[in-house]
């Protein structure tokens, strides 16, 4: 008897330290994402290619393989700069987490654009694909879902 209390005792510390671990993992990708959207904002182009490994894959509208982060920066500029012309800042509005294995991670993303009044333009939805190299969590592959 004490054996089996021992052991629902002991599964039960082991699944909750593994939950508060899966939820700090969960609260990092959340910040990463917010950061790559607030660097889309400013346009710091810079900022969103260091967000990535390489080569990585975007898919907008079709895919594309970037080799480099010189091509990242390109596509980004010349995506941000063919926004919607009223176009300010994005918010996270709801996101899942899925836990692929211990080294690849897809944030299931939706958000939505606003302009400069603060009015919504468009909802939309990402798979934000992040892979553990060397210890960061960086993109590696991008899929716009249309609604």
């Amino acid at each position: 008897m004490k054996k089996s209390i021992l052991f629902i005792f002991t599964l039960f510390i082991s699944l909750h330290i593994y939950a508060q671990n899966d939820k700090g993992l969960e609260s990092m990708i959340v910040k990463k994402w917010m950061d790559y959207s607030k660097a889309f904002e400013y346009k710091d182009y810079d900022r969103i290619a260091n967000h990535f490994t390489y080569p990585a894959v975007t898919n907008f509208a079709t895919p594309l393989i970037v080799e480099n982060k010189n091509s990242m920066i390109e596509l980004y500029k010349s995506d941000r700069e063919n926004l919607q012309d009223d176009y300010k800042y994005s918010l996270l509005e709801d996101w899942k987490l899925l836990n692929i294995s211990d080294n690849l991670i897809i944030l299931d993303a939706y958000y939505s654009r606003y302009n400069d009044k603060y009015e919504l333009i468009i909802s939309g939805r990402g798979l934000y694909t992040y892979k553990n190299i060397n210890g960061l969590w960086l993109l590696s592959e991008i899929i716009s879902i249309s609604n």
